[in-house]
């Protein structure tokens, strides 16, 4: 199956889910539906959603809470992006303008926590203890990792296993948790909800490895955002702690001088970017991901072939060729 089928097959699905974030974005606050819809409907691939919709299916479940838990996600996805570029301060976003850029970092964060709230709420609205435990550890573990990230800004030092931590609570974990839900409102036994979640896990460490490699190796307009970005913003991540391994004495030297400046000029990105190149950062980095893809994948083997676990695999291949 290729992931075109997937979308196809999901379309109706899908759109239901889109159905109940606008409608729960609705709020006396104008700039609240303003902003988020803003980011909402910046081109993101919805691929959280996807995965709980696909999960839920592929345990058997054929009622119609998964939307709503989809829509949850993605609030807490949206609300994690508002406030990373403030963070970061991000100019662009999805191929268009940041929204800090456009209505300022309070309204960001503002329109973040009522995103996360409003996800929370939501979601005990379910009565479902286990859904609950799930959001809540998920939220509070993206939470640590985008400290555990700030922490390591321009930290040279650090290294491959620090960094695979990093991203497996700042971007794994919600997507390992929304293939969870999926389960739990399926009625799964604890062993395939263990591999649903593994799977997650192993997928969402790849999607976020893959975003690595694509940011320094991707035409800007197809990346939707500034190629070079992590560079700029001091990010250590894994194409170039590669580098920093493999590279000579000096070019290793100029490498730290470049991050610890935190103000690097044209000609430092483009050696940077040489660097990267040369010591096939980018070529080590898909290396590793392909690892977790392969993970992933075989945690799905204790499930019954069908439409939907062929369609995990599929995003599964997506994730590792997608050049968005």
């Amino acid at each position: 199956m290729e992931i075109g089928e997937v979308w196809k097959s999901l379309e109706k699905d899908l759109a239901d889910v889109e159905a109940c974030i606008i409608t729960h974005l609705a709020s006396k606050a104008p700039l609240i539906p303003e902003v988020g819809f803003h980011l909402l409907k910046g081109g993101g691939k919805r691929i959280r959603p996807l995965l709980l919709l696909l999960s839920a299916r592929a345990c058997g479940y054929r009622g119609n809470r998964h939307y709503l838990l989809a829509g949850i996600i993605e609030y807490i996805h949206t609300a994690s992006l508002l406030h990373d570029d403030v963070v970061d301060e991000a100019n662009m976003r999805r191929g268009q303008k940041s929204a800090n850029r456009v209505w300022g970092n309070q309204a960001s964060i503002l329109v973040g926590d009522f995103l996360y709230s409003k996800a929370l709420y939501l979601a005990v609205r379910e009565h479902n203890q286990q859904i609950m435990d799930v959001l809540s550890e998920a939220t509070t573990t993206m939470s640590e990792g985008e400290v555990m990230q700030l922490a390591h800004i321009g930290n040279v030092g650090i290294t491959e296993e620090e960094y695979i931590e990093v991203i497996t609570y700042k971007t794994a974990a919600l997507i390992s948790a929304a293939c969870r839900l999926g389960t739990i409102i399926a009625g799964a036994p604890q062993e395939i909800r263990n591999a649903m979640t593994a799977f997650g896990m192993n997928i969402g460490i790849a999607f976020q490895l893959i975003d690595d490699a694509l940011d320094y190796s991707a035409e800007e307009r197809k990346l939707g955002k500034q190629v070079g970005k992590d560079l700029l913003e001091g990010k250590i991540t894994l194409p170039l702690i590669h580098t920093l391994m493999k590279s000579g004495k000096e070019e290793s030297q100029r490498l730290v001088r470049i991050f610890k400046n935190r103000r690097p000029k044209p000609e430092d990105v483009e050696f940077v970017f040489e660097c990267i190149a040369n010591d096939k950062g980018v070529e080590y980095t898909m290396e590793k991901t392909q690892g977790y893809i392969k993970k992933a994948k075989a945690s799905l083997d204790c499930f019954e072939p069908s439409p939907a676990k062929n369609a995990l695999l599929a995003v599964s291949d997506f994730i590792y060729k997608r050049e968005l």
